[in-house]
């Protein structure tokens, strides 16, 4: 019975940790023209700030400008 319990406490802790990125994917736009990305590490968030909280982008006419963050 420990063996089964330990086997699922340890397949948890993978799930865990494999589904969420270690990174903040942030892409450049400029008047509808992706100019770039650009990758910062989700440490340097703040508690409870997501990547999207560093997104910038305003769009007029249907172009995007700005810093688009996922």
């Amino acid at each position: 019975m420990k063996k089964v319990v330990l086997a699922l406490a340890v397949m948890a802790t993978v799930a865990c940790f494999s589904s969420c990125s270690k990174n903040c994917t942030c892409t450049k736009w400029l008047n509808g023209e992706k100019k770039g990305t650009e990758e910062f590490s989700k440490d340097k968030l703040k508690e409870g700030q997501k990547c999207s909280d560093y997104s910038t982008v305003i769009e007029i006419n249907n172009k995007k400008t700005g810093l688009e963050c996922r």
